[in-house]
């Protein structure tokens, strides 16, 4: 084997060979939190355990897929994360006024520099009928976008929509589009309801 061909099969080993440390270094990163907090819990230092176990569920979330979860109607809007009075049924007269909750989960908490954290959610909104045709949509309905001390892992959305023209009876959809702005990662659920006289 001459020389230029020994160079560029060394080259492809050590590409191999720096990529597979670097899958193992980001796979790893998660694991080091949680090795970390195990050691701290055998040292009965519980609070620094917490701490360690809340940046691996960074890690975590990060690369799980975006969710939203716990969508529902309510009688009245959310006043806090899992505090709603759930609507019994999803049936509403004309001109009614539609209120929603849910959960976001596995969103980008961005550091901006140390003890301030960033949020950047947007939701688009879609009403479809029976057929799943698109009678109304807005692009960017929720434009969430927060800076904070506190890493906020509970997120809770809430959506009002009002009957400026009163829809007429029929069965109908919510399509809501969660999106992760830093990510880029996307999420979506429907709701269903009828709309009665």
């Amino acid at each position: 084997m001459d020389l230029s061909k020994k160079f560029i099969f060394l080259g492809l080993i050590l590409i191999f060979i720096i990529s597979n440390l670097v899958m193992f270094s980001s796979a790893s990163e998660e694991k080091d939190y949680i090795n970390r907090a195990l050691k701290l819990i055998d040292e009965e230092k519980y609070n620094e355990a917490v701490e360690e176990l809340e940046e691996a569920l960074i890690v975590v979330r990060r690369k799980a897929d975006l969710e939203f979860v716990n969508v529902t109607f309510t009688d009245e809007e959310a006043w806090g994360f899992g505090m709603y009075n759930q609507r019994e049924d999803a049936i509403f007269a004309q001109g009614e006024t539609f209120l929603m909750y849910g959960e976001a989960r596995n969103y980008t908490i961005k550091e901006i520099k140390k003890d301030l954290y960033e949020i950047y959610i947007k939701e688009d909104m879609y009403i479809l009928d029976k057929n799943n045709n698109v009678l109304f949509k807005q692009e960017d309905f929720l434009d969430y976008h927060i800076t904070s001390h506190s890493k906020n892992f509970d997120l809770f959305i809430t959506n009002t929509l009002t009957q400026t023209s009163p829809f007429p009876v029929g069965n109908y959809k919510f399509l809501l589009v969660l999106k992760d702005v830093f990510s880029g990662k996307t999420t979506e659920v429907t709701i269903e309801f009828t709309v009665v006289e």
